[in-house]
């Protein structure tokens, strides 16, 4: 089975991150922030990272564009204004941008997603981007903080866990109708709810071009 992992950069000296990286044998980052740069953390700004992962002869590759959490597409924001994961996984630039990696894996790069978050469960890098690499057959692996990886399976029983925390103690009613005891509908509105809570919203606030200069400098 084809293997992908992801990870967040969180707060991360560029020793920790590669530790992390070496540890699973990465050699490859994909980056899919829309917007890869801060000033809380400039380590990681994409030409920082890139550059320090170069020089430890690792591969680093931007595709916010295609994998990122904010378009400009505006028909893949729901009406209340967020970023509709599902829509947006049905894109075509989304798409290419899956089958981007899925070559590269294919070509014997080992590809570690990368985003900001440092649990998986509060970034699209799983809940959007893995999700479809788990739909189609892949292991999916989070590296956490603590060196040890996260499965897709135990992100989806803590989605569960979070939304549907009783769904053990349903009652005869309940189980009469299917479609509220079936775990894959369970799940399937586990992610949807997810969504609604992370992703990106039209009402926040977008960076100055004076803040993006910043967070480049600095």
């Amino acid at each position: 089975m084809n293997e992908i992992y992801t990870i967040g950069h969180s707060s991360y000296t560029h020793e920790q991150f590669l530790k992390l990286l070496i540890r699973y044998n990465i050699n490859c980052i994909v980056d899919v922030r829309s917007t890869p740069y801060s000033k809380y953390v400039p380590q990681f700004n994409r030409e920082e990272i890139k550059k320090f992962l170069n020089e430890k002869s690792l591969y680093y590759i931007f595709m916010g564009k295609e994998l990122g959490a904010r378009r400009d597409d505006k028909r893949l924001y729901t009406n209340e204004g967020y970023l509709d994961f599902e829509k947006t996984s049905k894109s075509m630039v989304f798409i290419k941008g899956i089958e981007r990696v899925k070559d590269g894996m294919e070509k014997g790069y080992k590809i570690a997603l990368m985003c900001k978050e440092k649990d998986p469960i509060d970034c699209h890098r799983n809940i959007l981007v893995a999700r479809q690499f788990f739909i189609q057959g892949f292991k999916v692996l989070n590296i956490l903080g603590n060196g040890l990886t996260e499965n897709q399976e135990h992100i989806e029983e803590r989605l569960l866990d979070l939304y549907f925390p009783e769904r053990n103690q349903m009652t005869i009613i309940d189980i009469e109708n299917k479609s509220n005891v079936d775990k894959k509908s369970l799940i399937k509105k586990s992610y949807i709810l997810r969504n609604k809570e992370i992703g990106y919203s039209l009402s926040e606030k977008e960076p100055s071009q004076n803040e993006i200069i910043y967070n480049r400098i600095y």
